[in-house]
């Protein structure tokens, strides 16, 4: 809990459940944007939270550091139901920025920590994916799969390296056993994709966020003048057609496909200060999975990067 001064104390209320969907994002979004400016302090209010999704913390870490970057000073007012205090103490988000000073222990092994990673510390990636997620998940989805998630990792992480001004990566995933998924979450907080394909190519100045990011995911599309080896976003979203979900946040874009293929598009009404990539994967057992020979088959003849 905190004792502010409420003359120097812009408190952002936060919604009664945080998912990582449009609407969700949106509000919390918007309630930032439109805070007290001339406040040197910054309350995130949790106190009318119900739940929280794990994968959704690193989303209120860039805006975290985001304030921290504007010299702003940060607190919390946690609630009183203890299922959202235990998921923030759990997976440590409160315990990075010292706003706890307890860090639970994963009982049930289902918490991919939350961990701030250097984005040119290709070693420290690696050992956080080693040990830190493919560890836990790897009983539940296929091997092949394994390989998809660290392809799709490393790329993205290698994109932020090559493209934002930015050197942090924002790392977050839960198992969600009952629902039969498991989320994981990548973003940073530097250059976004609608404004890097802005500056290259000037003939898509007039194009949407959402617009732009759909080119970013389609086939052939690059930022760069060189290909470099790796998935790109086309192949990424090709491979997890079927077998899981995935959400691109960036800039005022929010762009999304479900497992069957449909996408989902949106402007957002304030600005995501960076890229945010959430991979969702249905385990092996759940009922909305497509197994086909498609999904057992990495598609790695493209080297596409946003």
């Amino acid at each position: 809990m905190f004792v502010l001064s409420e003359n120097d104390t812009s408190v952002l209320e936060m919604p009664k459940c945080i998912y990582l969907n449009f609407q969700c994002i949106n509000k919390i979004l918007s309630i930032a944007e439109n805070r007290e400016k001339d406040k040197s302090n910054i309350a995130f209010d949790f106190s009318n939270t119900i739940w929280i999704d794990a994968e959704a913390t690193p989303f209120l870490g860039v805006l975290v550091q985001n304030f921290q970057d504007q010299n702003l000073n940060i607190y919390a007012k946690l609630p009183e139901n203890q299922n959202v205090v235990k998921i923030l103490e759990k997976n440590g988000f409160l315990f990075t920025y010292g706003l706890s000073k307890k860090r639970l222990a994963d009982v049930y092994g289902t918490t991919i920590p939350y961990s701030v990673l250097n984005s040119r510390n290709d070693d420290e990636i690696d050992e956080f994916l080693e040990n830190r997620v493919f560890k836990l998940i790897h009983q539940h989805i296929k091997k092949d799969e394994i390989e998809i998630i660290r392809d799709a990792v490393n790329e993205i992480s290698h994109n932020v390296k090559d493209h934002s001004t930015q050197s942090l990566l924002y790392f977050c995933g839960q198992f969600y056993p009952s629902k039969k998924h498991i989320a994981l979450t990548l973003t940073d907080n530097g250059i976004t994709i609608p404004k890097k394909i802005k500056h290259k190519f000037t003939s898509k100045l007039a194009k949407s966020d959402f617009d732009l990011i759909e080119w970013a995911t389609g086939h052939g599309n690059s930022t760069k003048n060189v290909a470099s080896s790796g998935l790109g976003l086309f192949d990424i979203k090709s491979n997890i057609e079927g077998i899981g979900e995935l959400t691109i946040l960036s800039n005022y874009g929010y762009w999304e496909q479900k497992s069957d293929g449909t996408k989902n598009h949106h402007t957002l009404s304030s600005p995501y200060p960076g890229t945010l990539i959430c991979l969702k994967f249905l385990t092996y057992d759940h009922e909305n999975r497509i197994h086909s020979p498609e999904n057992d088959i990495m598609n790695t003849t493209e080297n596409l990067l946003f």
